[in-house]
């Protein structure tokens, strides 16, 4: 994800929604000299750019308001990754992380009590621990104010973060529900193609997407002989029935053709599928957790 952040960052742009005046920025603008201007070793400057947000820019023009949150999704991811880095880089600190007896360290729990009154949380990742944002920190502060292609976007990634997606490159999900994610993100595309998010929700439908066509390093399509894995084969039956409809679901009902053809193991065909409709080995990439 953080990736992601810094692309999206390189290809943000508010200045369509500022004046050409320099000397006097406009509204969107100055938001995002503000967030610039903040300590992202302070975790309170999160706080400060939601206020920032709510006392200057929620009366302004929609198309504003969701360039202004795209800002600070990227300032907060942006924070977040910072704050990772500090945490991985701090042998000591990790091993309080461990410690049971460390909750009554009175500066684990003030650094405890930061994290949760800016909208963050401890996680796991194998016995790695990492900093992220609750899963309805975004929607509770921005949903109110801005158009409803960014509201259906908080309102998709609330509901996935609370479950999380992946640990150890294994799935924690179903496949059931990884094929559920995959139609709501393409139904998401074609409803809302020109919203500010669309980077964003693009790259969810595409990693949901290629999970499902090659599985993950410890959750993979095929085994070792190149066989495909049962529940693989379950999973593409049903989804390309129950989504028929969908442009995924054709796909998916395509791949399976192949499948059929290659009697279930790993071929030239499958692998061809894979390079025409440009689909990613998941087993090396960078993979959201949540």
């Amino acid at each position: 994800m953080r990736s992601l952040a810094i692309l999206l960052l390189a290809l943000w742009d508010p200045a369509g929604a500022a004046p050409a005046d320099t000397t006097a920025p406009g509204p969107i603008t100055a938001y995002t000299r503000y967030l610039a201007a903040l300590d992202n070793e302070d975790l309170d400057a999160i706080s400060r750019g939601v206020d920032y947000f709510k006392a200057h820019i929620t009366r302004l023009p929609v198309a504003e308001i969701d360039s202004a949150c795209v800002g600070f999704m990227l300032f907060l991811d942006a924070t977040i990754s910072h704050h990772n880095d500090m945490i991985w880089e701090d042998l000591d600190f990790m091993e309080k992380l461990h410690d049971q007896g460390a909750d009554a360290d009175p500066d684990m729990a003030a650094y405890r009590n930061s994290l949760d009154r800016n909208g963050l949380s401890l996680y796991t990742f194998g016995r790695l621990y990492y900093v992220d944002q609750q899963s309805d920190y975004l929607y509770h502060r921005f949903a109110p104010y801005v158009s409803r292609a960014v509201r259906d976007y908080l309102m998709l990634r609330r509901d996935e973060l609370a479950v999380g997606f992946a640990d150890d490159a294994t799935l924690l999900i179903s496949l059931t529900d990884l094929g559920a994610r995959i139609v709501r993100w393409e139904k998401y595309l074609a409803e809302h193609p020109q919203s500010v998010v669309v980077d964003f929700a693009s790259y969810y439908y595409r990693t949901y997407l290629n999970t499902l066509l090659t599985g993950l390093k410890n959750t993979p399509v095929f085994d070792g002989n190149g066989i495909i894995r049962p529940l693989f084969v379950t999973a593409y039956d049903d989804f390309s029935k129950r989504y028929s409809d969908t442009d995924s679901g054709d796909l998916i009902r395509q791949f399976y053709a192949i499948l059929i053809i290659s009697d279930f193991r790993w071929s030239p065909g499958i692998r061809a599928f894979y390079v025409d409709h440009g689909i990613r080995n998941m087993h090396t990439a960078q993979l959201p957790l949540r």
